[in-house]
């Protein structure tokens, strides 16, 4: 049986180095957050963020027998990974969704990691109950067959993981972890996620905490495939300047 070819699809995402590009696009509940740090730290909040599209671009860059491709050029019936621009990937995942392979099912679904700073006590209660609610697919952990019925999983994991829930017989799982999600300085989550405002000090708080993270994080030899990504991210914390 012929394997179809696995691709793999950055979601939409902004021209990072282009800083009045990426200011018209920013949400505009978002975009104070964005200047409280652009007025605290150094690089500015668009170049950080194409610093770590580049991280993970070399990252994708080495996954083996994956074609990288937006959406509407990927031939139906092939096999999509969808990731956002800072995701890594492991090198064989490609190769895993070959082996797996099945024209009867709808997606394939792994194991991901997760790097990000211990949970501060006072956010932990409410991240506890959105992780018991969270997604069966995070933004890296699944891969979808390419249909037009199915595209919008591709933009939407909220949707993909109900759209898994509700097709389980349908859905391959793959017991290994395969991908990390990279819940950074930048994310959402570490900007006073849920919250309309982001204090500078918080922000001051939050660079000491990731600089610990990314140069204290140990990976084990299964991840071990991500350890160039986390030195790179050590490095590139080492380099933000307060202001």
């Amino acid at each position: 049986m012929p394997t179809p070819k696995v691709y793999i699809c950055i979601r939409r995402t902004l021209d990072w180095h282009d800083e009045a590009a990426t200011a018209a696009r920013l949400r505009p509940d978002f975009r104070p957050k964005v200047e409280v740090w652009n007025a605290t730290l150094d690089p500015p909040y668009h170049l950080f963020r194409h610093r770590l599209k580049q991280i993970a671009q070399a990252n994708l860059a080495r996954v083996e027998n994956a074609i990288r491709a937006p959406l509407e050029e990927i031939p139906r019936g092939a096999v999509v990974i969808p990731v956002d621009d800072d995701d890594w990937l492991a090198p064989e995942l490609a190769d895993r969704l070959a082996e797996q392979y099945d024209p009867t099912v709808s997606g394939y679904l792994w194991i991901r990691d997760v790097v990000e700073p211990p949970l501060r006590l006072r956010t932990r209660a409410w991240y506890w109950l959105w992780s018991w609610k969270a997604s069966t697919c995070a933004t890296n952990n699944y891969a979808i067959s390419n249909r037009p019925e199915l595209a919008e999983l591709v933009y939407h994991h909220s949707r993909a993981g109900r759209y898994f829930d509700a097709n389980r017989s349908r859905i391959k799982r793959i017991p290994r972890t395969l991908s990390i999600q990279n819940r950074n300085l930048s994310s959402q989550t570490a900007m006073a996620w849920r919250r309309p405002s982001l204090t500078r000090d918080e922000l001051v708080e939050s660079v000491h905490r990731y600089r610990t993270l990314y140069s204290s994080r140990e990976l084990s030899d299964e991840l071990g495939w991500a350890r160039p990504c986390l030195a790179r991210m050590d490095e590139l914390m080492r380099q933000v300047r307060i202001k």
